[in-house]
């Protein structure tokens, strides 16, 4: 397993597929505490190329040309154990992993940034209900569906330099698709 982060990390195989088959061995590792402790860094960017970054404490989505492009922000993640082993529930966080994305309560939620301990977070399903999303994968592409208000995605505007949020009817004017790369 060590072997294959390696690997990934390399950047030799950074493909949906082998990041989709990745997260099935860690789902599978069970109770293995090595597996509940590990975050992952990432790239996430919509399928209009639209990359994140941090303005005033909001993350928003926008076109980062080279001069720019370091102020991309990387996504690190942990899976979320509290769940179980099914819907590959995780939680998002940037800044490091120090800031959480977490859906407030509410009809309709907002997405906001909280400073969490995202390990922490793991070891309670109730308190880390708000922070975790169920990722899924279809043709190469990625949804982040909110599992503490079912239906609602992960979302981007379809204009550029706007905030990312949660939606829970799509259509042309947001963007809930993703691609999800893993990064060393």
């Amino acid at each position: 397993m060590v072997n294959l982060l390696h690997t990934m990390e390399s950047g030799r195989y950074s493909t949906n597929k082998l990041t989709l088959f990745l997260l099935s061995v860690l789902c599978a590792a069970g109770n293995n505490t090595w597996a509940q402790e590990v975050v992952f860094k990432s790239r996430l960017w919509d399928v209009n190329q639209k990359s994140l970054y941090l303005q005033n404490n909001e993350l928003i989505a926008g076109y980062l040309q080279a001069p720019n492009s370091a102020l991309e922000e990387k996504i690190f993640w942990i899976r979320n154990r509290a769940f179980g082993q099914e819907n590959f529930p995780v939680i998002l966080s940037v800044q490091g992993g120090k800031s959480g994305l977490a859906c407030s309560p509410g009809t309709p939620p907002d997405l906001q940034l909280e400073s969490v301990n995202i390990t922490d977070l793991c070891k309670d399903k109730e308190a880390s209900t708000r922070f975790t999303f169920f990722m899924s994968n279809k043709d190469g592409v990625w949804r982040f569906e909110s599992a503490a208000h079912p239906g609602w995605f992960l979302c981007t505007s379809s204009k550029a330099n706007e905030p990312i949020g949660l939606i829970n009817n799509p259509g042309s004017s947001h963007l809930v698709d993703f691609y999800f790369q893993p990064e060393s």
